[in-house]
């Protein structure tokens, strides 16, 4: 038998882009200047008063002012639809924006949320991308960051799988039975949502800390009878024909989702730098929009994922930059859950926990949906 822990325990540019009404997507047009006319002489006319010369504004000094710097961006190597950060970093758009002003933007893959938090704490990052769990352990341990943008959502991930042969069918089929999932995550509190499609609460089901191919060696050996999957691995399942979907987040309120957090004393000194940041982040989901297909296989390549599975599962998620409404909504939704299940270690203020000021000076909009 798997050695499984039950749920007893204690269960988250360079151009600049100010669109106005049009939001966070699209570019100006240019009007060419035509070039001057041929000359034709005339006579010289009586001098006239000459106007005062226009001064032009200056540029603004970046904040580190010349000095070398490097910006340190915390990310997921193999989360492909963490897309803008990764195709800004490809293709040179970092060091297109900033180079000119002696900076470097270093993109660190630190592989999970926890290893983050704590590059966070100890200044070694600047800027992460996080899930809503790792956030707010992050917050609620002191590390002192602020969420800038949601940078993910997918209202179709995560999903519950079967196997292919199995004969449940309804959500409410599940009670009584083994579910495997990563406990005390965001995946977790997606479960239940998934959970409630089918009239069931957790205390209805066993809850297994499994994941991946651990969770799926589980449910095809049939010591479990379901499990909570997410892009790419369930398109490899499904593909493969040892699964079948039982449910996924689209038939919920819930949905899946990472935001870009700042350290405060970044902020605090180079609010700028994080304005131009987004702007890179807005060119690459620009670029991704009229080059998707070019896009997917520098995204396979870079983030060594299956190209062939990319047509099932990219369209899932959408990176739009933004802090709406529903965005705080979802991740007050996700804060309730953790602290129901005693999983952080102090309360957290969530009105302070947002500073959504560098969307409004890049775009001049927090809802770029």
């Amino acid at each position: 038998m798997l050695n499984m822990s039950k749920k007893a325990l204690a269960l988250l540019s360079a151009t600049a882009l100010l669109l106005g009404a049009a939001g966070c997507s699209g570019s100006a047009e240019t009007t060419p200047t035509p070039a001057p006319a041929e000359s034709t002489p005339v006579e010289s006319a009586a001098p006239v008063e000459s106007a005062a010369p226009v001064e032009s504004e200056p540029v603004q000094e970046a904040s580190n002012h010349g000095e070398p710097m490097e910006i340190h961006v915390g990310d997921f190597l193999g989360e492909t639809f963490l897309y803008p950060v990764k195709l800004a970093n490809k293709l040179g758009m970092f060091e297109e924006e900033f180079s000119k002003d002696n900076i470097t933007v270093v993109i660190d893959y630190l592989g999970s949320g926890a290893v983050m938090n704590e590059a966070l704490t100890a200044g070694e990052l600047d800027m992460s991308f996080l899930g809503g769990q790792p956030t707010y352990s992050g917050i609620a341990n002191g590390n002192g960051v602020k969420i800038i943008t949601m940078a993910t959502v997918s209202n179709t991930d995560p999903c519950l799988l079967v196997k292919a042969d199995s004969d449940i069918t309804e959500v409410s089929q599940l009670k009584g039975k083994n579910l495997a999932v990563n406990i005390g995550t965001d995946n977790h509190y997606q479960l239940t949502e998934m959970l409630g499609l089918g009239g069931l609460v957790e205390d209805d089901i066993q809850l297994y800390n499994l994941k991946g191919n651990e969770a799926l060696s589980g449910l095809l050996s049939g010591e479990i009878d379901c499990m909570q999957s997410i892009s790419p691995n369930k398109w490899q399942y499904i593909l493969d024909g040892d699964v079948k979907v039982l449910a996924n987040m689209s038939e919920t309120p819930g949905r899946n989702n990472q935001v870009l957090v700042a350290r405060q004393e970044f902020i605090d000194e180079h609010g700028d730098l994080i304005v131009r940041f987004l702007q890179v982040l807005q060119r690459a989901l620009d670029y991704y929009e009229e080059n998707t297909a070019e896009c997917w296989d520098i995204l396979a390549e870079y983030c060594d994922a299956s190209r062939e599975l990319m047509d099932n599962y990219m369209d899932d998620y959408d990176c739009t930059l933004g802090l709406t409404e529903t965005d705080r909504t979802y991740m007050d939704n996700v804060y309730a859950f953790l602290q129901d299940h005693g999983m952080l270690d102090s309360e957290i203020d969530l009105d302070s926990i947002y500073d959504e000021s560098f969307l409004i000076e890049a775009f001049g909009t927090t809802d770029c949906h």
